[in-house]
Parts: C-alpha cells; sequence; structure tokens
C-alpha cells in the first residue's frame, strides 16, 4: 500500500500539484513548491514565505527592505524626505510625513514649531518656554534652539570646537547601547534617566510608590533592587541597572544559555551557536567586544550588542582611522575612537578622555558632557574641559563605580613639570592603567 501511496504522490508532483515529498523528513514548504526568493530575503521552509531573516523571520511591508545584518526590515520611505525646513522634526519612518517626535509623532500646525527635547508641537513662545539642548541657545526672535548660528536638525548635536566656534555634528549616540530604562543624550553621548546620569548600584526606575508604571519624565535614579531574586551562574554577576546576568558584572557583555563566562580582562562570552571555530576553540574579540552567538559577531555588549566600526582609509593614501573600542560601563556599552591624550587626533567638538571607570579602561575621543574645571568635582570621564589656556580635557582622577573624582590636566611624564602649566607648582605623575606616559599635573 506505501508503494503505491508513493506511486501516487509522485504522479501527481509531476503535475505540480503536490508540495511533500515521500519521507519523513520534516516538511519543507520551500524545497516542495520550488520557491526563489529574491537576496537578501530568505524563504521560511514553515510556510514558504519569502522573509528577511529566513525560519522565524519577517515579511517586509511594501515600502520596506530587509537589513540582512539585522534581520530586520528597514522603511525605504523616508530616504528623499527632508525635514530640514521643518527644525525639530524628523521623518516618520510609517507614513513618510515630517513630525515631531519622529515615528509615531505629531504633525505640527501652522501656529506651532516642534520641541525636540519634550518632542511634542507648542505654541510659537519666547524663549522662557523653550527648553534647549546642551551648548545651544534660543533665538529670541523665532523662539528655536540654535548652535551658534546653526540650527541642529535631529541626529544632530551642537559642538564646540577650540576656537569656541558652535557648530552642529552627528548625534553622539550613534553606536550607543543604554542599561535598562536609561536613555542616551544625543548631546553627550551619555545614558541618563530623567537628564541624570545614574551611578553604580542604582537604575532608571519610577518614584517610589510609582513601580506600575510612570511616564520617561517622572523616573529618577533609585538603589536597585533587580537582582534581589536573581542568581547568575558559569562566572557571571548581576546587573543593578537592568537586573541581567552580566560576565564580568556591570558593564560587561550579556551571555547566552549556551556560552560560558570568560573573566578575562577583559571580560568575554565564550562558546555557542556562531561563537565556535572549527577547531572547538572558541572565537575572541579584540577592542572589549565579545561574540554574539547569534552571528558571530564582535559587538559591544555581546549577545544583542552593538557593532563597532571596523579600521578604515590608508588604501588609496589617506589617512588609517582606527577601529572604534568598546567602551563598557555600568549604565552603557558604547563605541568609541581610541586616542592618546598626549597627541589627540578626534572629529571637531571632540575630545581625547581617559576613563578609569569603564570596564576595560582606555582613552578614547568623546564630546564633553559637562565644563568642569581643574579642581572641581568629576562624577563622569568626560565631565572635565577647560577653555584655558584653550578647549582641552581634563583627566577625572579617582572616578571609579560608586566614587567621585576631582579634574586634573593630563601631562607626558617624559615632560616632567614641563608639561604643565606652572600658574602654581605642578608635577606630572602616571596615570594608573594608561598607557605608558600619560599623567595627570599633580599640585605640589
Amino acid at each position: 500500500m506505501w508503494k503505491n501511496l508513493c506511486v501516487a504522490a509522485f504522479a501527481a508532483g509531476v503535475m505540480g500539484v503536490v508540495g511533500a515529498s515521500c519521507g519523513s523528513g520534516p516538511k519543507n514548504v520551500c524545497v516542495d513548491r520550488n520557491i526563489r526568493c529574491t537576496s537578501p530575503l530568505i524563504c521560511d521552509p514553515g510556510d514558504g514565505i519569502c522573509k528577511c531573516g529566513g525560519r522565524g523571520g519577517v515579511a517586509c511591508a511594501e515600502g520596506s527592505v530587509c537589513d540582512p545584518v539585522a534581520n530586520t526590515c528597514l522603511s525605504k520611505k523616508c530616504d528623499t524626505v527632508d525635514c530640514s525646513d521643518k527644525p525639530g522634526t524628523s521623518c516618520d519612518v510609517l507614513d513618510g510625513q515630517c513630525k515631531c517626535g519622529g515615528t509615531g509623532g505629531a504633525v505640527c500646525g501652522a501656529t506651532e514649531q516642534c520641541n525636540p527635547n519634550a518632542k511634542a508641537c507648542v505654541a510659537s513662545s519666547n524663549c522662557n518656554e523653550v527648553a534647549c539642548p546642551y551648548n545651544q541657545t534660543c533665538d529670541t526672535v523665532s523662539g528655536q534652539c540654535r548652535c551658534g548660528t546653526e540650527t541642529c536638525t535631529p541626529g544632530q548635536a551642537c559642538a564646540v570646537d577650540a576656537m569656541a566656534k558652535k557648530s552642529c555634528v552627528a548625534d553622539n549616540c550613534t553606536g550607543v547601547a543604554c542599561t535598562g530604562t536609561s536613555v542616551c543624550d544625543g548631546a553627550d553621548g551619555l545614558c541618563k534617566c530623567n537628564g541624570v546620569v545614574c551611578q553604580s548600584g542604582m537604575a532608571c526606575a519610577c518614584p517610589s510608590g510609582a513601580d506600575g508604571g510612570c511616564m520617561a519624565a517622572q523616573r529618577v535614579c533609585r538603589v536597585s533592587a533587580l537582582c534581589s531574586n536573581v542568581t547568575c551562574n558559569n562566572g557571571t554577576t548581576c546587573d543593578p541597572g537592568d537586573g541581567q546576568c552580566k560576565c564580568g558584572g556591570p558593564g560587561g557583555p550579556t551571555c547566552a544559555a549556551n556560552q560560558i563566562c570568560n573573566l578575562g580582562p577583559p571580560a568575554q562570552c565564550e562558546g555557542g551557536q556562531q561563537c565556535s571555530l572549527p577547531d572547538g576553540g572558541a572565537k575572541t574579540c579584540a577592542g572589549g567586544t565579545s561574540c554574539d552567538p547569534e552571528d558571530g559577531l564582535c559587538k559591544c555588549g555581546g549577545r544583542g550588542g552593538v557593532l563597532c566600526a571596523p579600521s578604515g582609509g590608508g588604501a588609496d593614501g589617506g589617512p588609517v582611522v582606527a577601529a572604534e573600542i568598546c567602551v563598557s560601563n555600568p549604565v552603557q556599552q558604547v563605541c568609541r575612537r581610541p586616542c592618546d591624550v598626549r597627541s589627540p587626533e578626534c572629529d571637531t567638538g571632540k575630545y581625547c578622555y581617559f576613563d578609569s571607570s569603564a570596564a576595560t579602561p582606555a582613552s578614547y575621543c568623546a564630546v564633553n558632557s559637562d565644563n568642569k574645571d581643574e579642581d572641581s568635582a568629576c562624577t563622569t570621564a568626560t565631565s572635565c574641559f577647560s577653555m584655558v589656556p584653550g578647549a582641552r580635557s581634563l583627566h577625572c582622577l579617582g572616578l571609579a563605580l560608586g566614587q567621585t573624582g576631582i579634574c586634573r590636566a593630563y601631562c607626558d611624564t617624559a615632560a616632567g613639570t614641563a608639561g604643565c602649566l606652572q600658574d602654581r607648582p605642578r608635577t606630572c605623575l602616571p596615570i594608573p592603567a594608561a598607557l605608558s606616559g600619560t599623567g595627570y599635573c599633580n599640585p605640589q
């Protein structure tokens, strides 16, 4: 009887009406129906639909394309949309309109303007009712926030160069992944809770008594209880910022269930799908990154993290740009360009800082997050900045998890006291964990 059924099935297949083959293997509609998908779409064997990511993926709607790296559909409706004539707005990927707040936002009326901080349309008013982003000031004529003479568009921040000139630069949140419910501030690239950087051991949460839910503008930094009932295994430690088990503790990468934690340094997640080598060894990643078992890529934060830019240039005689490194701390993982504080080469508006609070201490280019001068207290690596004798970054000495530092000028230990301003006696001392020769000016 089985033979007869197979013969009948074969005959039906010739007529193009049978989709299943005789055998005991799992059903594969793509093979049975000879379905071919246009790259980068992949046929889902379960239902025969061309999807972004194949099995279990997403069917891209009209007006969107598949990103094969992220396995997600990206809208194309904003590709030709210019919102520069509507300050503060950005394109909504769902309908291609310029809205205040971008996707899901509102279209401002003729007598309204967009307040990008509140992501809401407000009546045109005077500057007393306008809150401008960092380094920007309100134009009393238009009521709009200006960076010098420029109006920054969504995705841009206001930076100050060595000559104290202001200009709009690319958003500093590119390549930043925040922990928990904190949100990246495009002005300085720091993850904040309602405008405040939470310290170690704290989490961005609703005020006491409102734990059932609250608006982002109501959240505060609170001592975290997210790790109270969490048990971590395989060498991982619970991060109080989001309650997840991290390799190396707060700020470390997130491992998959089939990975183990190698504490390093730097801490890395090893093994798992896509992260094992043909010889059985584990793939190792450089620059503070860790392997994502979902795609085998080295990412800042490991599983579900962000990709740092590789090195570039040099091939056509141009300058070689160093690959970005991963800087991790309890509130965020971020990709930054490495630098040397003694001879920094950073983009306009960015300065070189050594961060001793990072999981892997390193020097990198970043926008100053404050204007703390020498001898001032500092709570972030990028908050020390001086305009005397010219725009320059300063070192936040003694900064560590849960500890406040003090701002000191950078210097080259080989130059000794000559590397420090001598308006008062100073000597150049080495910075622990920094590149050899990197120092800070210490008052005598």
